[in-house]
């Protein structure tokens, strides 16, 4: 094939899965995914925080944790503004795996709301519930 057939293409990640420890409704807990999306030239562009990473669970083993069955986990929905999206904004979906009432819970939604990131601080944050 000639150099004129070829397609160029970039090398992108679109994203990179951690598994959290997530605090069920009903008292229980269970593993869930969390993406993280980069930007092109990788920073993160997901509101990854602290109080989120001190439950990420790390290694192949993870005794008495099974994963979250089919449940929507509670989670924010954060819009950014973005000048590369035709619609010109990002939204990213950012699990929440502390209960309500837990610390965790609010520290994370703060820590959120306050994420600074290549493309600026969230426009807007949408909650929701754990839902099955």
């Amino acid at each position: 094939m000639s150099s004129v057939g070829k397609i160029s293409t970039r090398k992108t990640i679109r994203g990179v899965d951690i598994k959290l420890r997530y605090s069920l409704d009903d008292g229980g807990e269970g593993l869930v995914n969390q993406r993280q999306y980069f930007d092109d030239s990788g920073s993160l562009s997901t509101p990854i925080t602290p109080a989120l990473l001190t439950r990420q669970v790390t290694g192949f083993n993870s005794p008495g944790i099974e994963r979250v069955g089919k449940i929507e986990p509670r989670h924010i929905i954060t819009c950014f503004a973005s000048q590369t999206n035709l619609s010109g904004e990002s939204n990213f979906k950012v699990v929440i795996p502390y209960a309500p009432g837990d610390p965790g819970h609010i520290e994370q939604i703060q820590e959120i709301a306050g994420f600074q990131s290549q493309i600026g601080n969230p426009l807007s944050l949408a909650y929701y519930g754990e839902s099955s």
